[in-house]
């Protein structure tokens, strides 16, 4: 993962070695149930606290959108002159199942993936895994081309949290690892561990020499362990407890769980202090074309704030154009640009200007176009954090300096929005422009009728009703194709290694043909096989179907696991350009899988063949009204 986790070494002074209606309000849908505030870790800018008790395995929020960032490296050629902030907000493409899309890209989940912060004392909730569709449109509608279809990330606490507490979620060590100095203080799971274990030896100390003739021995030896901690930082003196009580607390529940008085607010003080972020809920548009809206979830009385709305900013908005490869080089071609990324359709820009503002929470991002809208965007207050509103009397050079987010804007109400009814603002005219135009040129692809996205087959988290579709083997296919866009992965556990072991992306068993069975099965009749990773993170093998069973798979529990297949994994001359390849086998080996659950089988889209990759795509920034555009941020 790349997304952003703040500063937690600042907090650590210790160092050593579909739109429906709602029923009636309840209490609870009156009481906001994520808010938007300072991060409990200080330094750390803005944080996400939930404000209702969530059970284990509950919804933290509403669902997210994840949008692609195609080569974003390639097309830009690393060549911008200022920080690109998506770099800290940003995920691998495997971590949310898009990695077959693109040949080098990141994700962008917009809302509660970009919003947690990172604290491994208390790591309390994990993002599962989008789902793909367009709300009901399909290929050949022109509005299918303008939002992401990727949609219904949620993210899911795998603890208890009381209402107040802060949302953590596991970054992943590397990511501090490679952020230099600032991030070398930062305590991992294994430093709070060491810290467990010290603590028990100064415990068995401090009980062999306090006695009453030295009471306070305890407490200065403690303060003998601070001095000494401060003088060279390490992770393991980071995930000391933070006092002599807390001290006394962790010896009791461990130094991790003592730092959980630490991350809670009370609700006056959020209420006060924070944004609520769920006063709207994503549902089917009212408008066909537009695919998703946002809804109220509550009464919003004129004034009153729909949504906030913290941007990255970006201070040259041809960072989002892509363009053609030339063909002898294989390098960009500058003079022939293919079109934008979209994540431009959601950001704001201006007609005067360079600079583009990129909201990055998700109940925002659902808000669609009207020329009679009930909402507007303003700037934040001043008092807001992470909000400097300083910068909007500096140029566009000034912020290209900037190298964190400081500027926030407020979603509110122009009128009272009642709970149910859909939210909208006015893009401005020139996106109206150009949407217009946009409808008129538009022609459906040439595979309109025949594309079938391989959601419709398997969701990127195997369910039980996809277990059960038998999948064709290569013979079956000869009178009954599948779709052009689809192809076949198998992943297997039988090689016993990772893809980062294998030498350049090769496999290398030697020449000649391997047979061999795909896994051994347990007492229970099922496959060992870590089910909780299948289909994300063992190696994926671009393979052909060549044998189905003829019944499918019971357990001794009667859980029903389909078919089983057989299958040659594709060498390297056998996979076709638009097919993502995360091994490869040589021309020379022959490899031969028998007895492959279906789960270990993931049907996906060829590379760029899914509608956010189409051509002539609409692509066109929300307009900031020119009343709260700063003067000093027009350079065109």
């Amino acid at each position: 993962m790349m997304r952003s986790c703040h500063h937690l070494a600042a907090l650590l002074p210790l160092i050593i070695a579909p739109a429906v209606l709602p029923s009636a309000a309840s209490e609870e849908d009156e009481q906001c149930r994520l808010y938007l505030a300072e991060s409990t870790i200080p330094g750390a800018g803005l944080g996400i606290f939930t404000g209702i008790d969530l059970q284990e395995n509950s919804n933290v929020a509403e669902p997210d959108i994840v949008i692609p960032l195609a080569d974003y490296e390639w097309h830009t050629a690393m060549e911008q002159d200022f920080h690109l902030l998506w770099g800290e907000y940003s995920w691998q493409t495997k971590e949310v199942a898009m990695e077959t899309d693109v040949m080098i890209g990141s994700a962008l989940v917009i809302g509660t993936g970009c919003m947690p912060n990172c604290n491994f004392a208390l790591i309390n909730a994990r993002e599962g895994k989008p789902e793909y569709n367009h709300a009901g449109l399909q290929r050949g509608d022109h509005g299918v081309t303008g939002f992401t279809g990727f949609h219904n990330q949620r993210m899911i606490t795998e603890r208890f949290i009381p209402a107040g507490g802060e949302i953590f979620v596991d970054y992943g060590e590397p990511w501090f690892e490679t952020r230099g100095e600032d991030m070398a203080t930062v305590p991992f799971i294994a430093n709070f561990n060491l810290v467990d274990e010290f603590l028990v030896k100064f415990r068995n100390l401090s009980l062999k020499y306090q006695t009453s003739n030295n009471p306070d021995f305890t407490k200065d030896l403690w303060s003998i362990v601070e001095a000494e901690a401060r003088v060279i930082p390490t992770r393991t003196g980071g995930a000391l407890p933070l006092s002599f009580e807390d001290m006394q607390t962790a010896q009791a529940v461990g130094a991790a769980e003592s730092r959980l008085p630490y991350s809670m607010r009370t609700i006056e003080w959020l209420n006060d202090n924070g944004r609520c972020m769920d006063n709207i809920r994503p549902g089917n548009s009212t408008i066909h074309d537009a695919g998703r809206g946002a809804f109220a979830s509550r009464f919003i009385p004129k004034g009153g704030l729909v949504a906030p709305g913290p941007v990255l900013h970006i201070p040259n908005k041809t960072a989002m154009n892509m363009y053609e490869p030339n063909p002898l080089t294989g390098e960009r071609d500058t003079t022939k640009e293919s079109g934008k990324q979209l994540i431009l359709n959601y950001c704001f820009g201006h007609r005067k200007s360079t600079l583009l503002l990129c909201p990055y929470t998700s109940p925002s991002a659902y808000i669609n176009h009207s020329r009679k809208p009930n909402a507007r965007i303003v700037w934040a207050d001043e008092q807001t954090p992470n909000h400097n509103s300083d910068w909007l009397d500096n140029d566009v050079e000034f912020l290209k300096q900037q190298e964190a987010i400081g500027l926030s804007l407020n979603f509110v109400a122009t009128r009272d929005i009642q709970p149910g009814e859909e939210v909208f603002i006015d893009y401005g005219r020139e996106w109206e422009k150009a949407w217009k135009k946009y409808v008129k040129e538009w022609k459906p692809p040439v595979d309109s009728d025949d594309f079938v996205p391989a959601a419709t087959m398997q969701k990127a988290t195997l369910q039980q009703d996809d277990l059960l579709i038998p999948l064709r083997t290569i013979y079956e296919q000869e009178s009954e194709p599948y779709p052009q866009n689809l192809v076949f992965y198998c992943h297997t556990e039988t090689f016993g290694t990772s893809a980062d072991s294998m030498s350049e992306g090769l496999f290398l068993w030697g020449e000649g043909t391997w047979e061999y069975e795909w896994g051994e099965r347990n007492d229970w009749g099922v496959w060992e096989f870590d089910w909780g990773n299948a289909g994300r993170w063992s190696p994926k093998f671009p393979c052909k179907i060549i044998h189905r069973s003829e019944e499918t798979i019971f357990d001794d529990y009667g859980n029903n696991f389909g078919h089983s297949y057989s299958a040659v994994l594709l060498t390297e001359d056998e996979v076709p350009e638009d097919m993502w390849a995360e091994i490869i086998i040589p021309q020379n080996e022959k490899h031969v899988i028998y007895e492959i659950p279906r789960v270990a089988i993931s049907v996906r889209d060829k590379m760029y063949s899914k509608n956010e990759f189409l051509d002539g795509s609409f692509r066109h920034a929300m307009m900031i009204p020119d009343d709260i555009f700063p003067k000093a941020w027009i350079n065109l």
